[in-house]
């Protein structure tokens, strides 16, 4: 079986009984080990991924009871659900999102748009999302390329994508998950991302840095709209780092005597990154860290759950069937205690945010 195209049945265990029949203690955490991480085709910006780097999310059934979730998710920082969502919502949402981009011919000649197939007749360059990297390749004044951020930008407040960000099952999940009193509050900018082969990634990053306007109690939710392989560019997460991001935001605050009470809760302020990242090199950073990237091959109706200090990224999408990898990242607060009302705008490029 080709690596990035598996059978998640055959291929991996959910196990989450406490002991074994011969009294020995199992592994409540579950296995996933589909393939030999070394052999994927993974890559950053700056290079294959080195040998030994890659290690695999724990996954989590929807049934799992409550205690084990929360103890699964304080320890890793992450929480991945399988199957929380229904596979034919999240298709239809995928099917409504492909044929609202179609225009700008992104997608392969005569495939279904449910399908996602890329056209490989186009540069991927062209479909970049709005930004620094886009101009500086040249995309602006392409008539396709500047189709795709028109229907980009307008996709976030079409009717099939917030009816999607309304789903009942994932809201009652996070409100049983934290246990908030009252419904929780999904934050009104949300982002729906999608990249075609051989194009952008998602830098290293952790949520909070983008959130400080609140404090770090924002849960976010990434929904992958649609399967993404183990070589199709899913999110991946810094084995055990929410100590890093949390590390990364003490030292932030010590050192903002010299910034204005706007600039400390802007990501983009001259104490940090250009672009607000840690870093776009997603190897020498884990090198650095001494830590594993954990990914998975992700199916239509999982649901990711992280903390948000909780260091993650993403490869480029190599995925073999060259299916462009569609994903929404939602963000949920209480609405009785304070949170970044910042975020309570639908996303614009060069929002600040």
């Amino acid at each position: 079986m080709a690596p990035g195209v598996i059978d998640p049945v055959q291929t991996s265990t959910f196990d989450h009984a406490s002991t074994k029949n011969d009294g020995t203690q199992k592994d409540l955490y579950g296995r996933f080990h589909p393939v030999d991480p070394d052999t994927l085709n993974l890559e950053s910006n700056f290079g294959p991924m080195e040998k030994g780097s890659i290690g695999f999310l724990r996954p989590t059934l929807a049934s799992t009871p409550l205690e084990v979730m929360h103890e699964r998710f304080d320890r890793d920082g992450y929480l991945f659900v399988k199957g929380l969502l229904n596979k034919e919502d999240v298709l239809a949402c995928r099917q409504a999102y492909f044929s609202h981009m179609a225009p700008s011919g992104l997608l392969k000649p005569g495939s279904n748009p449910v399908d996602g197939f890329f056209n490989r007749a186009q540069e991927p360059r062209k479909y970049m999302p709005p930004g620094n990297l886009r101009r500086l390749f040249g995309m602006e004044g392409d008539r396709e390329s500047d189709l795709y951020v028109e229907l980009m930008i307008s996709a976030h407040e079409a009717s099939f994508y917030r009816s999607f960000c309304e789903n009942k099952d994932l809201r009652d999940f996070v409100q049983r998950f934290t246990g908030m009193d009252l419904e929780p509050l999904m934050l009104q900018r949300t982002m729906l991302r999608a990249f075609v082969p051989d194009s952008e990634l998602t830098p290293v990053h952790f949520d909070q840095m983008y959130l400080r306007g609140g404090p770090p109690t924002s849960l976010t939710a990434w929904v992958p709209i649609g399967d993404v392989s183990l070589e199709g560019g899913g999110l991946m997460y810094l084995e055990g780092s929410t100590d890093i991001g949390k590390r990364t935001e003490d030292d932030f605050a010590r050192n903002a005597g010299n910034l204005t009470d706007e600039e400390r809760v802007s990501a983009f302020n001259k104490n940090m990154n250009d672009g607000g990242f840690l870093s776009r090199d997603t190897v020498e950073y884990g090198k650095r860290a001494a830590r594993k990237w954990l990914l998975t091959h992700y199916e239509a109706g999982d649901v990711i759950f992280h903390n948000p200090y909780m260091v993650h990224a993403s490869c480029k999408n190599k995925d073999p069937e060259s299916r462009i990898r569609l994903a929404t990242d939602v963000r949920f607060v209480d609405p009785a205690k304070p949170y970044d009302k910042r975020w309570m705008k639908i996303y614009r490029p060069l929002d600040g945010l």
